[in-house]
């Protein structure tokens, strides 16, 4: 009956507390990213979504993107501004957040004049007071011109070329025809002994 007497009402009350309190806090909201890579090319726009889930209002919430693994921020916005003197100098002037959903938790980064060095590895985070939670997602940067095998660009050197040689015989042969009816030459004429 020892061992039962530790196990007193109050204990029970406060345990049962404590777990409600923490499972709630600890289940507000997920960040949901795209669930698959981003494609962007070269000098275009990227767009980055993410939201929270269960929706709600995220307009008093710190929003941020950061690029792993040395946490450089890509875009913060926290007090209801972007925070442009936190950013990272290689995304300044280049990103901006767009916030028409923030009411409903969802919100996009857009990041434009992509370079390669964008591509890789983002995250997007939310946090409420001192609750965060955070999604991963991929951007893959391609070149505008990717489907340009060098074979292809060889072709295209020298098709013009080849097409000018051509075209240059043709007017010369026709050149020579026309003046073989009236006794001209075009050119020297090379001859080659004939033996009997």
């Amino acid at each position: 009956m020892a061992g039962l007497s530790s196990f007193s009402l109050p204990n029970c009350v406060l345990t049962f507390l404590f777990l409600q309190l923490s499972s709630s806090y600890a289940g507000q909201f997920r960040v949901i990213g795209p669930g698959h890579p981003i494609r962007a090319l070269v000098g275009d726009e990227a767009e980055l979504p993410c939201r929270i889930s269960p929706g709600k209002n995220a307009t008093g919430m710190e929003v941020g993107w950061y690029r792993p693994p040395f946490s450089r921020v890509v875009h913060l916005y926290r007090n209801g501004k972007d925070q442009d003197a936190e950013q990272a100098p290689e995304y300044r002037g280049r990103t901006e957040l767009l916030k028409e959903s923030i009411g409903e938790g969802k919100v996009t980064l857009r990041i434009r004049n992509v370079r390669f060095s964008d591509e890789g590895g983002f995250t997007c985070f939310f946090r409420d007071h001192s609750y965060q939670e955070e999604a991963a997602m991929e951007l893959k940067v391609e070149d505008p011109f990717y489907w340009i095998n060098p074979e292809v660009l060889v072709l295209i050197a020298v098709l013009p070329v080849l097409l000018l040689q051509i075209t240059v015989g043709l007017v010369f042969l026709c050149l020579q025809h026309r003046l073989r009816g009236t006794g001209q030459r075009l050119g020297p004429s090379i001859s080659f002994p004939v033996s009997s």
